[in-house]
């Protein structure tokens, strides 16, 4: 039990020094004199270095995880955000959208270290109909109207392109497409 709270403190504290020492050092770049400029550019180097170690410790997803937690590595993914409504409020996670036998899943990255949690399932059967569209006030992507009425919200720029996988992944046969002048 001690261990594992070590390792929680120690992940996030790292996350929290990354997440100071980017100011710290955009400071330093302004309003320190570096006559240096090896030194001055360096600053910024190590700033670009901490935002990307940042974006990768709060919004990648390890596919690897995914196929640890799901026992398998034949699934369809992408990376999406997921619409999540709090008191009125949007609210936009970053992720990975898994279909796998015949479940919608999304996995968030769970720790700075990597591992995945599990946000929404949703099973095939539960879905009535999903369009491709404009699913908030900016992003495109898929909303899923389920049987009660309720709509589940991916984001995505691909998805409206991985439209034939995806009805495959879900089982579902692909669209047929009527001739508009007939």
């Amino acid at each position: 039990m001690q261990i594992s709270c070590r390792i929680f403190f120690r992940v996030t504290t790292v996350k929290r020094i990354v997440l100071i020492a980017i100011p710290v050092l955009l400071a330093i770049a302004i309003f320190v004199p570096i006559q240096n400029r090896v030194i001055y550019w360096s600053l910024f180097a190590a700033m670009f270095v901490l935002v990307y170690l940042y974006h990768v410790m709060e919004d990648v997803v390890p596919v690897k995880d995914v196929v640890k937690s799901l026992g398998t590595s034949d699934f369809f993914s992408l990376k999406c955000g997921y619409v999540e409504i709090k008191d009125a409020k949007a609210e936009l996670r970053k992720g990975l959208m898994v279909i796998y036998g015949g479940t919608v899943l999304f996995y968030v990255r769970a720790r700075a270290t990597g591992g995945v949690s599990l946000v929404q399932s949703i099973a095939a059967e539960a879905i009535e109909t999903y369009t491709m569209c404009k699913v908030d006030d900016y992003h495109q992507g898929v909303t899923f109207t389920l049987n009660g009425g309720d709509e589940v919200k991916f984001t995505s720029k691909k998805i409206a392109s991985m439209d034939k996988e995806m009805r495959a992944a879900l089982g579902w046969p692909e669209e047929e497409k009527t001739n508009p002048e007939a």
